[in-house]
């Protein structure tokens, strides 16, 4: 039984390329994390410290209460140490300096910081989460290493790779089924009434759209379809760049003209999962390991 089990996982590891995305992919996620965590430790009193408007709240007494740290009263005040460490990760995975210890320190501390303050996160925040739970076990492993052990990290890492596409195409399959329901996104008037809010978006904007008009009604049905078929879609090679970017423009968009940045920003990283091997690597050029996740035997 055991030997039919290793000889699964070598036929897997065998199969796949040498595969440059995880990387790649880690490295997008990282930077916008990066630019984002710099950016609110600028009024990090207000967003973390003594001056937040987050309302305190730790009902948890077992495990769980350590992703609740920063809502203890008498841990609050280093809210810095927090963010310095998290930004220091991050800054370290970015050049390439990150393990199995260290992504993992990053996935709790983005825990912390986000159950911190959960005002401010964005869909985009929580999926992250989840995203940088599944980056833990991205494990790199040495080419040329065809140990059981090397094939059971290749194994673990090519599960973990898919649970990211999957993790993202349940979102969007979520989010298409809870616009079914409503009435905004079955009748083309969503793009509309999005644009509209001042508060987010650029005024002119709001001011110039007095009325849903063809264009405006088109994008709406292009992205509806695309949440709902995104899980499906995804898989076919041939499409997949062309699909990728409606995506891609869509939340660009929702960064630079609706005004949420990193919401926008964030999922625009977390595409870099879909990368060509190939693009990948040319990508990375000469800052690529020669610790990678896959075996070529040809």
């Amino acid at each position: 039984m055991m030997k039919q089990w290793w000889r699964h996982i070598e036929q897997w590891q065998y199969a796949l390329p040498i595969q440059p995305v995880s990387e790649l992919f880690i490295r997008s996620m990282y930077g916008v994390l990066l630019w984002s965590t710099i950016k609110l430790s600028t009024m990090g009193e207000v967003i973390w410290g003594s001056d937040s408007i987050h309302q305190l709240y730790d009902p948890y007494t077992n495990i769980d209460r350590f992703a609740m740290l920063l809502n203890n009263e008498a841990i609050r005040p280093y809210w810095w140490v927090f963010v310095g460490l998290f930004a220091v990760l991050l800054l370290l995975g970015v050049f390439d300096k990150h393990n199995f210890i260290t992504r993992t320190l990053v996935a709790y501390l983005f825990v912390v910081l986000h159950y911190g303050n959960v005002e401010i996160s964005t869909g985009g925040h929580h999926l992250t989460q989840q995203l940088l739970f599944f980056h833990i076990l991205l494990f790199r492993v040495d080419e040329h290493n065809e140990s059981q052990w090397a094939a059971l990290r290749r194994f673990i890492h090519h599960s973990s790779f898919y649970a990211i596409w999957l993790q993202i195409g349940i979102m969007y399959l979520v989010a298409g089924y809870w616009k079914v329901l409503g009435t905004t996104w079955p009748d083309g008037t969503a793009m509309l009434l999005t644009l509209s809010y001042k508060e987010f978006g650029f005024p002119w904007i709001a001011d110039s759209l007095k009325e849903n008009n063809t264009l405006l009604w088109i994008s709406n049905h292009i992205v509806f379809a695309y949440q709902l078929l995104f899980i499906v879609l995804i898989w076919i090679k041939s499409i997949r760049p062309y699909f990728l970017s409606i995506g891609l423009i869509f939340h660009l968009s929702i960064a630079f003209i609706v005004g949420i940045t990193d919401f926008g920003l964030l999922m625009v990283a977390s595409y870099a999962i879909f990368v060509a091997p190939g693009t990948a690597k040319k990508v990375l050029g000469g800052s690529l390991k020669s610790q990678v996740v896959g075996l070529n035997r040809n």
